[in-house]
């Protein structure tokens, strides 16, 4: 559970709430409070596609028309506004528009699914949150694209999407799809520039990418501060997720169901794929720094797979786990993530330094017997230095490279999946009764919640999960 607490001013009420919630063991974060009581001037706005026109007051008997048409004609909106949006196609609305605090909402009506084909935020456009909306070009005129589905510009800053719906197309159409319509048809469904934006437990299919956040340029700022949790990629085909900027926060995450996509062309260097990757390219950027993956469960394949595309290429699995390429990054804490994968790359850190690996739980996606953590060089020959790796659960661990790195209570796995997982075979890797992770891991450097949330113990075990 998350609470989030925003960063304008708080009632002591809910400061209370929220220390209290804290010493529970509860996250507490700085966004769902809201900044004071709401303007006595806020209004609540309706649009209607089917009903509403752009010459209407926006009443709930004489809405709008459309999100895009609202934003093209130049309304502008206070703290504590709500634009509620009913069902119907709202177009490619392009949100603009900034306050110094407080929130505006735009949100789906009671009952309502308002569909969109694209989502922008744009430069300046700030303090805007929107809740509960679908964002499909294929659902809501029958088009494709192979652009960005939702993006915040840079300059769009403290703007949330959550609850929501990001897919290139619907099921029904993407399990039709052959390898080169995902190529046609599919681009990235969230690309962050701004600083301090939020991507908050939004659903997440059929796309090229899941959730990316960027750079602005090679030293720019981009999107740090962004906050993405609770969120799902499910059937995609490059990265799930990605962070090439300082300050990202990445937490209670999944992506599941990587297909092997081919673009004509690249037959003989198909795309590199990742659960997770960051890098830096020509090692001249300004180095990462001060990232959090936390709590993220990635497993490459479970269930039932869209039947005309494969999880293979040439017969091998594609997808990796966790990469962070090139170096230097420093100050990185990655904590109780579940990595299932079929390549032996799970967890890769290429001049990683100063940073915490703890409580990880990384083990091969049945069949296959290769998975480890690896702490290497960076891109110029620079070992990892300065690290902490504890509480470790890996099929095996390559940290040779690195130079004073603290070890204690890893336990490498081997094969032995049985004796320590429910339903290894399954993709079930919380601990079984009598493994012998449970009891074995120790406090220091040790999250407080496992990868469940729930809260950890004396004696503390070693994995993302408690027992």
């Amino acid at each position: 559970m998350a609470i989030t607490v925003s960063r304008g001013r708080t009632s002591k009420r809910a400061l209370v709430l929220a220390c209290a919630l804290s010493v529970l063991g509860l996250q507490v974060n700085q966004s769902a409070f809201a900044a004071g009581p709401p303007s006595a001037a806020a209004t609540v706005y309706y649009v209607d596609p089917a009903t509403g026109s752009s010459a209407n007051p926006g009443t709930a008997d004489r809405p709008w028309r459309t999100l895009q048409e609202v934003f093209a004609t130049g309304k502008t909106f206070a703290a504590g506004d709500v634009i509620q949006l009913r069902n119907g196609n709202h177009g490619s609305p392009v949100v603009t528009g900034g306050i110094a605090s407080g929130v505006r909402t735009i949100k789906a009506a009671p009952g309502a699914t308002p569909r969109m084909k694209t989502l922008r935020f744009a430069s300046g456009a700030t303090r805007w949150t929107v809740d509960g909306v679908l964002i499909s070009p294929q659902e809501a005129d029958g088009s494709h694209t192979t652009g960005n589905l939702v993006q915040f510009d840079a300059g769009a800053t403290h703007d949330i999407l959550q609850n929501s719906q990001v897919r290139a197309a619907g099921d029904a159409s993407a399990d039709t799809w052959y390898n080169n319509d995902w190529v046609a048809r599919s681009g990235t469904a969230v690309l962050v520039v701004g600083a301090n934006n939020q991507v908050l437990n939004n659903r997440i299919r059929n796309v090229r990418n899941g959730v990316m956040l960027e750079r602005t340029s090679q030293a720019g700022a981009g999107a740090t501060g962004a906050v993405v949790r609770g969120n799902s990629v499910d059937h995609f085909w490059e990265d799930a997720y990605r962070c090439k900027i300082s300050g990202c926060l990445l937490e209670y995450n999944s992506a599941v169901n990587s297909y092997a996509v081919v673009p004509p062309g690249t037959e003989n260097d198909p795309p590199h794929r990742d659960m997770f990757q960051s890098f830096r390219g020509d090692g001249g950027f300004t180095p990462v720094s001060d990232v959090v993956l936390r709590g993220n469960v990635f497993t490459s394949r479970k269930g039932t797979r869209y039947g005309k595309i494969p999880f293979q290429y040439n017969g091998k699995y594609t997808i990796q786990g966790i990469g962070v390429f090139d170096g230097p990054y420093r100050n990185w804490t990655i904590e109780n993530n579940v990595v299932q994968v079929e390549v032996g790359l799970a967890i890769g850190l290429y001049g990683m330094n100063n940073s915490k690996i703890v409580n990880n739980t990384v083990v091969p996606r049945s069949p296959a017997t290769d998975s480890e953590i690896r702490l290497t060089n960076q891109k110029d020959g620079t070992p990892s230095s300065g690290n902490i790796v504890r509480n470790n659960l890996a099929r095996t661990f390559n940290t040779g490279a690195a130079i004073n790195t603290q070890h204690s209570n890893n336990i490498t796995v081997g094969t032995a999946f049985s004796t320590y997982f429910v339903d290894h075979p399954g993709g079930d890797l919380h601990l079984k009764q009598g493994s012998p992770a449970i009891g074995t891991g120790t406090n220091r450097d040790a999250p407080t919640l496992d990868a469940d949330r729930k809260p950890r113990s004396a004696s503390f075990d070693v994995g993302a999960y408690e027992y």
